[in-house]
């Protein structure tokens, strides 16, 4: 990759807090068969890692309550609700 490439991708890919819990979020979608990887026969559910990552959101919030904007707090605590829901949907 040149350095042209480079610049563009850090760019357009900066870190962020949002950008770590949909990262996480992305992990329970993949582990409660909400997300289709391409090239992959079936779609595969494992409640268990899907409810780690729950578990890590979750401590998220624990370990940065108070240290959030408003914004970041609500993203947060929304993407935890979505997915305790839809796990609660897989396991019934």
């Amino acid at each position: 990759m040149d350095n042209g490439s480079k610049a563009e991708l850090s760019s357009i890919v900066s870190p962020s807090f949002e950008s770590l819990v949909s990262s996480v979020y992305s992990a329970v979608l993949l582990n409660l068969g909400e997300i289709k990887v391409k090239g992959a026969g079936e779609v595969s559910e494992n409640l268990e890692i899907a409810k780690f990552n729950i578990g890590l959101l979750k401590m998220l919030e624990e370990k940065t309550k108070g240290n959030l904007t408003d914004e970041e707090d609500s993203y947060l605590h929304g993407v935890i609700l979505n997915s305790m829901e839809k796990l609660r949907e897989h396991s019934l």
